[in-house]
């Protein structure tokens, strides 16, 4: 996922003092969170207190009721916070519970291009469960995603960490569901990428989804060609990787284009993403994303989760 726009720190307090931090991340009460369901959008939101602020609004002027919250990186050790704003884990608990109030839903994605990955800082896996216990605790949290690239990606004492890690928290949290946001290119996905997923199911992690970044291929290529040969690659590796039919695969996938200008010289038109709409509905893929609502998304009127929330 491109490096998110950054904001000064705001969590200097929690910083300088650990018994405030923990006071913060001290659980609160949350609204019941619904399954999510079999096909739907959940577009990324980067969060800080703005764009958290906005949600609602969001939600009522798109018809989007689930959003990809990130990122949630390490500040240092086995803490948490929201990069963008610097803000800890407990912060925004009154804008997602009124998102599920009005019958939505939030995944809360850690890692991101460029971050600090918790697995990579926090390096004992008693304590990286606990860390990840206490976003669920707190944000009474069903789908955690993991955004794992560049340098996180190539780590494998953090992968090793973070499997052992997220097998402990699902057989402590049945219900708590884990999903991959992963790089792609027009073939597929990257050894690399397929060696992660392949060790955290050898670990006993549960995974419900992988979310494929089709997204920055290249100068000059086409974005929806090269999204749809992706996905249609990555279909086959994921039925290799979990077994199950060519539809069970499908109904494992993500979809997430940058909406808009990519980071290099392609650009995902409005057209692009109503096209791929239409092939992510066809092949039953369970779930469209993009980067990201406020920032692209927004000053088109929402035209993007509009086009998706009709899957």
């Amino acid at each position: 996922m491109p490096a998110p726009h950054r904001r000064p720190l705001l969590a200097l307090g929690a910083a300088l003092c650990p018994a405030l931090a923990l006071l913060v991340a001290a659980p609160t009460a949350h609204a019941a969170a619904a399954p999510f369901p079999a096909q739907y959008a959940a577009p990324y939101l980067q969060v800080d207190d703005n764009t958290v602020k906005d949600m609602a609004a969001d939600q009522q002027a798109s018809g989007v009721n689930h959003y990809t919250l990130a990122f949630l990186t390490s500040q240092s050790g086995c803490t948490l916070n929201w990069e963008d704003g610097g803000d800890p884990v407990g912060a925004h608990t009154t804008e997602i519970n009124a998102l599920r109030a009005s019958g939505g839903d939030v995944a809360i994605s850690f890692g991101g291009a460029g971050s600090e990955e918790l697995a990579q800082t926090c390096t004992s896996v008693s304590d990286l469960t606990a860390a990840y216990q206490n976003v669920v605790d707190t944000y009474g949290a069903t789908r955690l995603d993991f955004d794992i690239e560049g340098g996180a990606l190539g780590d494998s004492a953090a992968n090793q960490r973070r499997d052992q890690a997220l097998a402990a928290l699902q057989q402590q949290n049945p219900d708590v569901q884990i999903s991959w946001t992963v790089a792609v290119g027009p073939d597929g996905l990257p050894s690399d990428v397929t060696g992660m997923l392949s060790g955290a199911q050898s670990a006993g992690v549960k995974t419900t989804l992988v979310n494929i970044m089709t997204m920055d291929f290249g100068d000059g290529e086409n974005a929806l060609d090269d999204a749809e040969s992706g996905a249609n690659a990555a279909v086959g590796q994921l039925g290799s990787l979990y077994g199950g039919s060519t539809a069970d695969n499908w109904a494992r996938m993500g979809l997430t284009p940058i909406a808009g200008q990519n980071d290099d010289d392609e650009n995902f038109s409005q057209s692009d993403a109503a096209t791929l709409e239409a092939f992510a509905a066809d092949k039953g893929v369970q779930e469209l994303s993009f980067w990201e609502v406020d920032q692209y998304d927004k000053p088109t009127g929402y035209a993007y989760s509009k086009i998706f929330n009709k899957i």
